[in-house]
């Protein structure tokens, strides 16, 4: 592969990477590629060294988005981007990063489901107070207030533990990052 196939390959692969970044990185493998022409070899050696570019663009997007989800204070988009990311990596990435991240996602959609829920049957226990029998009024806002007080915890539990999530898997991301470029070189 020569240069310009290597490079034009890489920066159409590092397309979702916003330009002004991509120009900078895609200059760091011209500068390689001057360097390693200036030492005597040829552009084919050079790419062949240089490695896929394919893999090198998903290693790219991956420090692009952890980057992006580090910098957005652990907001819950960016960290699935930087998640998929990861998987793109390889089946290693496939097992041991989204599947435990299914899983925290569901525990966090369970966490907020049962706070809304339970504001819900907050206003299910002032209608059995008002119109139903199972409860006299003032019984009923009593209910009501117990589980609006619940849902409310259950609120702040849950964005306590989805911004915890998010930092979790941000650090782990990292980890993960630095473990495959070890595993590449």
């Amino acid at each position: 592969m020569t240069q310009e196939q290597f490079l034009k390959q890489l920066r159409e692969l590092m397309n979702p990477i916003p330009e002004p970044l991509r120009s900078e990185w895609i200059l760091d493998y011209e500068e390689h590629f001057r360097q390693a022409a200036g030492d005597g070899l040829a552009e084919e050696q050079i790419a062949e060294e240089l490695g896929d570019p394919r893999q090198l663009a998903k290693e790219m997007l991956l420090v692009y988005r952890v980057n992006e989800a580090e910098s957005s204070n652990g907001r819950f988009a960016p960290v699935s981007r930087a998640v998929f990311a990861t998987v793109g990596l390889g089946f290693f990435n496939l097992v041991f990063v989204l599947g435990p991240y299914i899983m925290l996602l569901g525990v966090l959609l369970m966490c907020w489901a049962s706070s809304v829920m339970s504001g819900i049957a907050a206003l299910t226990a002032i209608y059995e107070g008002i119109i139903g029998g199972a409860f006299t009024l003032i019984q009923g806002i009593f209910v009501a207030i117990l589980l609006l007080g619940l849902g409310m915890l259950l609120g702040a539990f849950s964005r306590w533990l989805t911004q915890a999530v998010s930092r979790m898997t941000l650090q782990y991301l990292k980890f993960n990052s630095r473990v495959m470029k070890g595993k590449r070189t």
